[in-house]
Formats: structure tokens, sequence, C-alpha cells
């Protein structure tokens, strides 16, 4: 019996021997191939990883100042042996780099690279395979550069580059890799600042939460990082005023400098700047001295004189008491800076130059004064041509002659450069101004893109639909809330808005008593040199009873526009009885005032034409100024300014009489 099993068994366990050993022999040959190709992947991802920092390295330094020669770069070509590679990596590399020469090079300086033909759409489908965010990364610089050698206008390329870029991004949305579309987006958004700085900041929104720090090893795919999008969109809301927005991103750029170990006192201009529109001066005088700490950190002659005008820069915003003299003590010794030159890509004010024009308005003569500001203003218009942000060095130009000039007293040329700066922000870049209706991005299509990948998400992992659920309540909850956060706002403004109304005379836009008197009660306490100024405008009885009462509203409406345009903020303008006006002139001699009045009454009496009569005459005014300095009884102040008008208008009318609040008292003890 147990021979005959035996003898039966046999057959059959050599049988299922034999197969058992094909099993595992198939699955070790499995293994040894599955091993092999993930050997081949991961040699192909390193060679695409070092040459698309060669492209990257390319891109930013060749026939560069900074970084790299380009001996060396040309010696880092040939070691890659791109000329001679066929492969599909290296078609690609080349015809990227090919476009790139044609693009930076000159007929003196040119790559060691002869392109045949250029990459198919399936070597580029290889690379995306091996690593999609670097695909994506180069397929953008491609497509840049591209277009940039096919047209030289920039116009002409924007309407290539723009509809390809968002194409790609369409693209990358496919994928679901977030950081491959934040890299299409964050290109697209370089496109759209040049036509539309909302659409870039759109985008770069879009973008900012996937993209990711810079990293050296895969500086292609990070070249467009996290900093480089908070540096952008803090220059996007500087330039649509948003200043509050603005501060944020450069505070994030300032803290991965310092991060990063690469932290200089020039990172600090764009929030410093910010500040000083919010008046947040404090805050500035702050990161000031941060930026002198950095300065003297890194040793640099070129970063304490700049650290130094961004203190003066502080100064001159905010003009307080005591500011002035501040301003003079740190520009009135720079021979220690002389032959300094700041970087040249980056675009800073003319330093040295900005230093001498500002001591000489406070010390200087009128003829030095104006060498000083022609000096100036010939450097910024010298910058502004080889700079490419021109626009920003005329805006930087204006602004700081109106502070120049407004520190000089000399407020008619102050305002001057405040109304070619006004114009020159609302001018739009007519070259591009077409491009700004490229139809390519509907906002339902974007919508129905979305939601089909949020489908394909569900399908692939139910726990992201649980993500997708949680974040759209919270975003329903932050959408109710920003809702009603609006609804009080608007009530609030809505009420505040009544309210200033009711303190404005609506004929000539002036205060009334009891609003003018509680707006100047603070700032006449501080013992700062201001006037106060009566106003009566002459013969306006005559005017009313001759022309009738709407020739007469039209004057007075006249009048109120002409002294509006030529007072500052910090000055308060009142209609203090029918055709009495009290003028509270904050910071100003009784020399400035009159000068300041003279204008005015020049202005309004050049006006002989009015809308309600076809008779012509001209109106003019006498007025009483009172330099006060800390003095606080108003109505004694206003007595003392009616006197001097009553001997303004004894002396024939039309007359400015000027005395100090002292020397009145003195004169009728």
């Amino acid at each position: 019996m147990n021979i005959r099993f035996s003898r039966a068994a046999s057959p059959l366990f050599y049988f299922f021997f034999q197969k058992t050993r094909l099993f595992f022999f198939a699955v070790l040959l499995s293994l040894t191939s599955v091993n092999a190709v993930a050997n081949n992947f991961q040699i192909e991802e390193e060679k695409f990883r070092q040459l698309g920092n060669l492209v990257n390295t390319v891109m930013y330094m060749w026939n560069s100042p900074s970084g790299m020669s380009n001996d060396e770069i040309i010696t880092l070509v040939e070691k890659s042996g791109i000329q001679q590679d066929s492969s599909e990596i290296g078609k690609v590399i080349k015809t990227v780099l090919y476009h790139l020469d044609s693009s930076l090079s000159t007929p003196d300086s040119k790559l060691p690279l002869n392109l045949v033909e250029e990459a198919s759409p399936t070597d580029w489908e290889y690379l995306k395979n091996i690593n999609v965010s670097r695909y994506f990364a180069l397929k953008a610089v491609f497509i840049m550069y591209k277009t940039a050698n096919a047209h030289l206008e920039t116009s002409e390329r924007l309407e290539y580059s723009i509809p390809l870029l968002y194409s790609l991004k369409q693209e990358a949305l496919k994928t679901t890799n977030h950081h491959a579309v934040a890299i299409a987006s964050i290109w697209l958004a370089m496109e759209y600042s040049e036509i539309n700085q909302m659409k870039a900041v759109v985008e770069i929104e879009y973008a900012l939460p996937f993209l990711k720090h810079f990293d050296k090893e895969y500086n292609l795919e990070t070249a467009l990082n996290k900093r480089t999008a908070h540096s952008w969109l803090a220059d996007a809301y500087t330039n649509m005023d948003v200043y509050s927005r603005a501060v944020a991103h450069q505070r994030f750029v300032i803290e991965d400098s310092h991060e990063h170990n690469i932290a200089t006192s020039y990172v600090y201009v764009g929030i410093i700047n910010s500040l000083n529109h919010l008046q947040r001066f404090d805050d500035a005088l702050t990161l000031v001295e941060e930026a002198e700490q950095v300065s003297s950190e890194n040793r640099s002659v070129q970063q304490t004189l700049f650290s130094l005008w961004l203190k003066v820069s502080v100064y001159l915003h905010r003009d307080k008491q005591g500011d002035r003299e501040k301003i003079a003590a740190l520009t009135e010794n720079l021979s220690h800076f002389e032959g300094i030159t700041l970087p040249s890509n980056i675009n800073l004010v003319p330093v040295l130059s900005a230093f001498k024009a500002t001591y000489l308005a406070l010390k200087g003569s009128d003829t030095k004064f104006e060498e000083a500001v022609n000096l100036l203003t010939s450097d910024f218009d010298s910058q502004a041509k080889r700079s490419s942000y021109s626009r920003f060095m005329l805006l930087s130009k204006h602004t700081l002659l109106r502070d120049l000039f407004t520190l000089r007293g000399n407020f008619k040329k102050a305002l001057y450069h405040q109304h070619q700066y006004d114009f020159l922000k609302s001018q739009p870049n007519r070259s591009y101004i077409h491009l700004d209706e490229l139809s390519i991005d509907s906002p339902l299509q974007r919508d129905i893109t979305i939601n089909k990948l949020q489908e394909m998400a569900r399908l692939k992992d139910k726990q992201t639909l649980k993500l997708k659920a949680e974040r759209f309540q919270a975003f329903t909850f932050a959408l109710v809330a920003l809702m009603s956060t609006f609804l009080l706002f608007w009530f609030w403004r809505e009420q505040r808005s009544r309210a200033k109304a009711s303190e404005i005379d609506d004929l000539t836009g002036a205060l009334f008593r009891r609003a003018m008197f509680k707006e100047i009660a603070k700032p006449m306490s501080n013992n700062i040199a201001s006037c106060l100024v009566l106003i009566d405008l002459d013969h306006f009885k005559q005017v009313n009873d001759r022309y009738g009462h709407v020739v007469g509203d039209e004057v007075l409406t006249k009048f109120g526009q002409v002294v509006r345009q030529r007072i500052r903020k910090t000055d308060k303008f009142c209609r203090y009885g029918g055709e009495e006006f009290l003028l509270y002139l904050h910071d100003t001699t009784e020399e400035n005032a009159n000068a300041l009045l003279e204008d005015i009454k020049k202005s309004l009496e050049s006006n002989r034409s009015w809308s309600a009569t076809e008779s012509t005459f001209s109106a003019s005014f006498s007025a009483g100024v009172i330099q006060v300095k800390g003095e606080r009884n108003i109505n004694k102040i206003i007595k003392a300014c009616d006197n001097l008008l009553y001997r303004a208008k004894s002396t024939g009318r039309g007359k400015i009489e000027t005395m100090s609040f002292p020397a009145y008292l003195n004169e009728n003890i």
C-alpha cells in the first residue's frame, strides 16, 4: 500500500515542484526587471535635474554682471555633452537652450550649440512622465523665449505668450499636481503683469499656497518661488496703492531673506515706503534700525548709505516738530560717501544727489537748491532710461521732488509735482491696452474645470472628498463672515459719510465753524509756528445786488475750489460767515502764508468769465493773517485776525495784512 502510494505520488510531486520553480523564477525575473526600470528612472530623473539646473543658470546668468561668467557657463554646457545628446531629454534641453541663446546672446557671446531640429511633442511628453513640475517650468521658459525671439515688440509677444501659457496652465490642471499648476500660474502672472495688475495678482494668489521655497538642488522648478510671489504681490499692491496688503507680503520677503542669510538693507525699501504712506512712522523707524543692523553685519558701505536714506525718507514723510533738524543733521556732511554707487540691478533712488538736494532744501540758497534739484532730476531721468521699470523711477522722482519743495516751502512747485505724479499714475500703458481684452480666461470655464478635477480627486481618494467638504464649510463660513463684515462696514461708512457731510458746506467745500474748531484744536496746541487767516471777499454784496445771488454763489464756489486746490491735508478751510472764510495753515510762517494767499488771490482774480452771467468781472479778497505758536485761545486769535482784516480793507481792499500774535499783543496793549 505504501509502495503504491509513493509511486503514484512521485510524478504528482515532481509536477508541482516544476511549476513552483517556474513561478519563483518568473517572480525573480519580474523583480529584476522592475528594479532595472526603477534604476533607469532614477538615472533619467537625475539627468533631467542637472540639465534643468543648467537651463536655469543660462537663463539668469548668461551675459549678466552677476553670478557665473560666460566662460564658466560655456564649460558647463560642453561638459554636459548636450550637443551630442540625441535622447528625449537631450533634444528638449537643446531646444530650450537654443531659444535662450537666441534671445540673450550677442554676436560676440554665443553658446556652443547647433540645433538641427526642435524637440517633438513625444519628447516633451517623455519629460512630463519623469518630473511633472520640472516639465511645466521648462515648458514655460520655452514659451517665453520662443515668443520673445519671434516677436521683438513686447505687445506682439504678449498676444502669443499669454494664450500659450494659459493653455499650459490648463494642461497642468489636468495633472492634479498642485505645484505644477502653481508653476504655470506664476509664469502666466509674469506676462499678465505687463497689461493688467489685477489679473497678475489673481494668478499669483492662486499659485502662492502651492509654490515651494527656493532649492538650489532643484533650481529650475523653484526659480519662481514663494519669495518671488510675495515680492511680486507687494509690488502689485503698491502700484494699486493698497499699502496695507503690500506690507504683509514685504514682511515675508524680509523674513525669508533673513532665514536664507541673503538679507540686505535694500530689501527694506518697499515696506518702509508702504509704512510711510500708511503714516505708521514708528514702525517704519523700527525697520530702519533693522536695516542699519543688517548693513553693519554685512559690512557694506553701500548698504549703510542706503539705510541712512531710509531714515531720512521717514522723517521727510512724517515732518513733525524736530524732524527737519534731524534731516539737516543726517544730510549735512556725507563726504565720506563720495564716489559710492549702489547696485545697478536694483531700482533705487540716486541717493547721493537726493541727500544733497534734501540738505539744500533746508539750508541752501535758492541758486544752490535749484542746481541740486536739476542734478537730481537728471540722475532720475538717466536711471529711468536704463531701467526696465522706468515708470516706477519717474513716480519716485515726482514724489521726492514734491517732498523737497514742501520742505523748502515752495508749495506751488510741490503741488506741480504732485499733479505730475497723479497724472503719471493714472495713465495706462497704451502700448498694451488692447491686450487687456484677450478673452481666454472664462470664470465659468474655470469653475467647470475645477469641478471636474474635484470629481477626479473624489474617485481617487475618498479622504479628499471629506477634506474638500471641510474646506467648503470653512469657505462658506468665511464668506458669510465677510459679507456680514462688509455690511457692517458699509453701514458704518454711510453713517460716517452723513456725519461728514453735515460738517461741510456744499457750496464751497469748506468746513463749518464748529467742525473747524474741532479739527484745529489739537494742532494749534503744538509748539509749531502756524498761521490763522481770516478772509473776506471784497464788494461781495455789490456782486449779489448787481448780478444776482446765483452769480454770487458761483463766486463763492470758485473761491472754494481755488483754495482747496492749493492747501495741504494738514491745512483746514472753513466758511466762517456769508462771504468770510477762516484758513488754518499748519507749520507755516507768516511769510509763506502771505505767498500762498497772493497765489490764491492771483488765481481768483484771473477768472473773469462766469457761467451765470454774460458780464465779465473779477473777484478779489482781503485777509488778516496771524502767526501763532502754541496759543490756544482761538477767539482772541480770530479777533486779532479780524482787526488785521479791517486794516487791510481800510487801505483799499485786495490787501493782506500779516503779523505774529506776540507782536499784535504788544501793539495793542
